[in-house]
Parts: structure tokens; sequence; C-alpha cells
């Protein structure tokens, strides 16, 4: 049926966005081993065209074969959630774009300050795309969740799956370059500001995340994917010491403390609460990069107490950016009904 199509268009396009943000992660990586040679037709820069190929096959399908209005039978409610294919399909545009750039660079003028542009751009067009695929993938979850879609067991797990691979791919996208203009910029002032983006950035995503899935562990597998896809590029593929997945000690305390005071609290209080621990251990949060770029949040300096303002800042706007997109999505539906 054409709705079921929408929704496999959205996993296929899911697929190929968190796929978009593994290639990026690769290219970065591939520069530590291989002393920064980098060319266009290297195999992490055609995994990542191939990539926003199959992101636009899923997005074109989902908007050429959805219906305005999906089938009774499948669902009450008249709503066609198109949304978060249009806004990925922006970001594909984004994508290409900066492909196109980062070519003409690598084409001309090697590597060097030109690529920088190019390589923002990239991250704006994967932000945007996932972004999309979290609208979308998360008004699928909800109307699953409320049985305003009926569909099998299997697909209500691989739904609720990308929607957490959706957030996953936002937090690594954001931090990978927040990293990257960490080793850019060694300077205290820079690498501190940087630093704050970064545990602004945790909990930016963990909170939303919560709201959609909100059993306790969620958060927990969130962290599990970030933690999971950097370790594998350093470990096994750049080759670097193995370590303690540090990470996922306050993902896991975020996670802990937020089930216990939700039911005491109101959840703003509980999540502001619970976003002190992405603060408090940043050092371990990103851990280990934080050994080389944040030496300094291993104490706790005057600075480091930033990174708690940072945290709870990141909680703040994650809640007030879920409620804004919750009640267009909810106006946008109770006005199809």
């Amino acid at each position: 049926m054409a709705y079921a199509s929408r929704q496999s268009s959205y996993l296929i396009a899911c697929f190929g966005a968190f796929l978009q943000v593994l290639a990026w992660s690769w290219d970065a990586f591939s520069h530590i081993p291989i002393g920064n040679v980098n060319h266009g037709w290297n195999p992490a820069n055609l995994t990542l065209y191939a990539a926003v190929a199959i992101t636009i096959i899923g997005v074109w399908r989902g908007i050429r074969y959805s219906p305005k209005q999906p089938p009774v039978s499948l669902s009450p409610i008249q709503f066609s959630n198109l949304a978060g294919l249009k806004l990925a399909g922006v970001g594909c545009l984004i994508g290409i774009i900066a492909g196109i750039w980062n070519g003409i660079v690598h084409a001309f003028f090697l590597n060097g300050a030109w690529s920088a542009p190019g390589h923002a751009l990239l991250t704006v067009g994967m932000l945007t795309v996932n972004l999309g695929m979290v609208i979308g993938l998360v008004i699928e979850h909800g109307m699953i969740r409320h049985g305003l879609v009926v569909v099998s067991a299997a697909r209500r797990r691989a739904v609720a799956l990308f929607v957490l691979l959706s957030f996953s791919a936002i937090w690594l996208a954001a931090s990978g370059y927040f990293i990257y203009l960490g080793r850019t910029f060694r300077s205290f002032p820079a690498n501190w500001l940087v630093a704050v983006l970064l545990a602004f950035m945790a909990i930016f995503v963990l909170v939303p995340a919560k709201r959609v899935m909100p059993r306790l562990g969620s958060g927990v597998a969130l962290g599990l994917v970030f933690n999971s896809v950097t370790y594998f590029f350093l470990t096994v593929y750049a080759g670097s010491a193995l370590y303690i997945p540090w990470g996922l000690l306050p993902i896991t305390l975020f996670d802990l403390v937020l089930y216990i005071l939700t039911p005491i609290l109101a959840f703003r209080r509980a999540i502001i609460l619970s976003s002190l621990m992405a603060g408090l251990f940043f050092w371990a949060t990103y851990f280990p990069f934080t050994s080389y770029l944040f030496p300094w949040s291993f104490a706790f300096q005057l600075p480091a107490f930033a990174l708690v303002l940072g945290s709870v800042a990141g909680a703040l706007m994650g809640d007030r950016v879920y409620a804004s997109i919750s009640s267009v999505v909810l106006g946008d539906v109770g006005a199809s009904v």
C-alpha cells in the first residue's frame, strides 16, 4: 500500500542518512593513519556519495508515492507525514553542493583552508537530513504507539531502531565537527568554547530522544551507538590504543537519574538535574578526545563549571525544540481529523 510505502521510504532514507554520517566519520578518521592525504574518489567518499544517493531515493520514493490522505483502514486520521522527507530533501541538496565544492577544492587546491567551507556545508546537510528523519520517524513512532497506524511488530521495532539511529547520527555529526574545530584551533579560549558546545550537544540530543522513548535504557542505547562508532574508527580503523569506553558512564547516570526523578519531579526539573551528569563528567562523555583536546576538563576548575551550564542549556533547549515540533505536528494532525 502507498501508506506502507511511505513508511518504508523513511526507513530507506534514514539508512542512507546514517550511512552518510558513518562515511563522513570514516573519511575524517582516514586522515589519521595516512597523514592527511585525501582525494575525491577514496572509498570513504565513494561510500558517502552512495549514501546520499540512497537517501535521495528514499526521499523521492516517499514524496512520489505518498497519498495526500492515508487509507482510513490504516489510520483514523487524515494526515500525510511528508514534512520530514521534504526537509531531508533540502539536506540532500545541501550535501550535493558540499560534494561539488569538495571535489573542486581537491582538484585545484588539494587540501587547506579552502576545504573548511565544504566540510561545514556537508555537516549542515547531514544535520538537516537527519533532523528531517527525526521529525518524520518520530511522527511515525508516535502514531504507531497510539494505535493511529496499524503495523506489524517487526515494523514497529524497525521504526524505533531508526529513530534511535537518527538521533545518534545528529549527535555524531555535530560533535564530530566540533571536535574537528577543537583540533584546528588549539588556543584555550577556542577549545573552551568547543567543549561547552559539546556538552550542550550531548544533552540537546538525549532529552528529545528520552521524550520519544521514555523507557529506562533508551538513553544508554543511544550512547552505545555513539561510542561504538567512535570506538571502531579509533581503535580498529585508525589503530589507536584500546581504551575503556568511559563515555557510557555519564549517559548511564543521566538515564538512571532521569528514571528515578521523573515520578517525583516535573519532567523539566528532572531533565535539568539529570543533565548535570554530562557536564560534571564531561571528561568521560567525550573520552578519549578529552585527554588531548580538553585536559583541563579532568579537574573541577572554574572553566569546567561552564560545561555544566552548557549541559543544562542543552537540556532546556532540547526540551523546547521537542515541544515546539510536537505542537506544530499536533496542530497539523488536529486540523486534518
